[in-house]
């Protein structure tokens, strides 16, 4: 009798996670993402819908969010940018946040480059001066002491210039420098004459345009959603930043001690408190420049942060 081999089946030679999931695990995956992007958009469609509606449709439903505004009213906005405090706070904020990226990337891109030339000037123990600061904070009244012994208390300035050079960003931006510009091409430049801002601005600079733009969106944000240090720096001044403008404007209608102090200040300016509408049209402008500004640089962010962290 003639002796059968009997094989077992060949299994598939693609991993678990290659295979072709089931009609029960793609429904499952269908269900959760569907959750979750309901979680996420049906808070943001609340606030825009509660900005557009009108005083009385709030009134009726208790000054609570809406999401489906009964009455359309564009009045929210048009208090915003009627020339008031809220829009000399929204251009002050703007003006912040365009000066400040700026200045930031200046210095950040100045220093990242000196950094990243092994044979400058004390390259290496500035380089461990920098690193320091990643294990040792200056701490909140160290700093305030600095801001106000150097003149810069209830000034603008000191809403830029203590925060100008993120050291993330610079260790980042000088690894991304050593190690995706070709040291070849730097010693051709130099070899022809070019000095070192002339081979940065025309070779460097050039070639970082995604890092770049990742690390001026760090800057533009941590800028515009500035709070913390205009509350400590500068507290005398009229004009405050928007986030600034609108933490006192949710705090209003709090039953804290944070929130009788905030209506107050209304009261002794003339002003009503603020309604529901108004707060979530201030919402809205804080939160729709990064919405409109973050999709260009997306593409950007994950390849140079990488880049410049892996091969750092």
């Amino acid at each position: 009798m003639t002796a059968i081999d009997i094989k077992p089946r060949r299994k598939s030679a693609r991993p678990v996670w290659d295979e072709e999931p089931s009609l029960a695990g793609k429904a499952v995956k269908a269900l959760f993402l569907i959750c979750y992007g309901a979680a996420i958009v049906l808070p943001l469609w609340a606030v825009v819908a509660t900005s557009f509606a009108s005083e009385e449709a709030l009134t009726r439903v208790g000054g609570n969010l809406l999401i489906l505004p009964t009455e359309v009213s564009f009045q929210a906005y048009q208090e915003i940018f009627s020339g008031g405090a809220l829009t000399d706070s929204l251009i002050l904020t703007t003006v912040l946040t365009v000066g400040g990226t700026a200045i930031s990337m200046v210095l950040t891109i100045c220093g990242a480059y000196a950094l990243s030339r092994t044979g400058s000037l004390l390259h290496r123990p500035i380089l461990w001066l920098i690193l320091l600061t990643f294990l040792f904070g200056p701490g909140m009244y160290p700093s305030f002491l600095v801001v106000q012994n150097l003149g810069l208390f209830n000034s603008y300035w000191s809403l830029i210039l203590p925060g100008a050079v993120g050291t993330f960003n610079i260790i980042i931006l000088r690894a991304f420098f050593m190690n995706s510009i070709p040291g070849e091409l730097l010693d051709a430049a130099k070899m022809d004459g070019a000095g070192e801002f002339r081979t940065l601005f025309k070779i460097v600079l050039p070639m970082s345009k995604a890092i770049l733009a990742v690390i001026a969106l760090f800057y533009a944000v941590g800028y515009w959603n500035m709070y913390f240090q205009a509350v400590l720096y500068t507290p005398g001044l009229e004009t405050q930043p928007i986030q600034v403008v609108l933490q006192r404007m949710l705090m209003s209608t709090q039953g804290l001690p944070e929130g009788a102090q905030a209506a107050a200040q209304y009261r002794d300016q003339g002003e009503a408190a603020p309604t529901a509408a108004l707060k979530m049209a201030v919402v809205v402008c804080t939160i729709i420049p990064i919405v409109i500004m973050y999709p260009f640089i997306q593409k950007h962010f994950t390849k140079a942060v990488i880049t410049g962290a892996v091969k750092g």
